[in-house]
């Protein structure tokens, strides 16, 4: 089996593909199936492997040819046009909604428009203006607050590229929960976890197993515990580094690590 990594143009997100057999080379502009129509990247890594497994768009991938490349850029040079001359419909028509993005992919007929708008919106005659402009198929998609930054890719508070508009791709966002930012003791302030779409960030999801089985081994906060013939009592955590901060009834701290507490819950 091959797995293919390929970085999509121009979002630079990253998908992959796993084949039986290929004829690409890593740098290669490649095509591929998506659900909008056609995209296009260029291969990174190509890796082998014995194991089997089912194969994700063994049928939907093929080396780019120059053609592609030109009929991208024309593509990108509408999508262009066909931004703006929304956005002056829209300020034109006093339309309560905000626009996105514009698509127009490789293989479709149609130029999609990604809007936000807190209401129902009557779209008949900008559809109407934008169809004889361009002549071709409008659509009108609305987009949430989360979908935002999937759909235009930004980077994080740690300074890498969202995770929604990189590996995650364009599959369906997991709620997050609070439950998910105090297993990591983080201050619940909303512009200390929020990522920059408003919501909790994604992130706190890949780690919530992590901090969660790493709580398991500590005794909780406000735990009184047996340390060296005395009850102490259990007053921080550092998950991470595996140690607490306990105090006794006189009031001195020492810091514990799971070494110490071995034996000791």
């Amino acid at each position: 089996m091959v797995l293919i990594e390929v970085e999509v143009y121009p979002e630079k997100r990253i998908t992959h593909f796993t084949l039986k057999e290929t004829n690409l080379a890593r740098g290669d502009w490649c095509v591929f199936k998506l659900k909008e129509g056609m995209g296009i990247g260029k291969v990174r890594f190509i890796g082998w492997s014995e194991e089997k497994t089912s194969l994700i768009g063994s049928e939907k991938l093929r080396k780019a040819t120059p053609e592609d490349r030109q009929e991208l850029e024309r593509r990108q040079e509408i999508e262009k046009k066909a931004h703006e001359a929304a956005l002056e419909k829209i300020s034109f028509y006093k339309l309560p909604m905000k626009l996105i993005a514009t698509k127009y992919p490789l293989g479709d007929n149609r130029i999609t428009f990604h809007y936000a708008a807190k209401q129902r919106i009557d779209f008949r005659t900008l559809v109407k203006d934008l169809a004889s402009v361009f002549k071709l198929r409008i659509q009108m998609q609305q987009i949430g607050v989360r979908d935002e930054p999937q759909l235009l890719g930004s980077y994080g508070i740690c300074g890498r590229p969202v995770c929604c508009a990189s590996f995650l791709n364009k599959r369906k966002l997991d709620s997050v929960s609070l439950k998910a930012a105090r297993v990591q003791n983080l201050p619940l302030a909303s512009s200390k976890i929020s990522g920059i779409c408003g919501r909790l960030r994604c992130c706190l999801n890949f780690e919530y197993p992590t901090y969660s089985a790493l709580k398991r081994k500590l005794p909780r906060i406000g735990q009184t515990i047996h340390w060296q013939n005395e009850k102490v009592k259990v007053i921080a955590e550092n998950i991470l580094k595996g140690s607490i901060v306990v105090e006794t009834k006189e009031g001195v701290r020492q810091t514990l690590t799971e070494k110490d507490l071995a034996g000791k819950k």
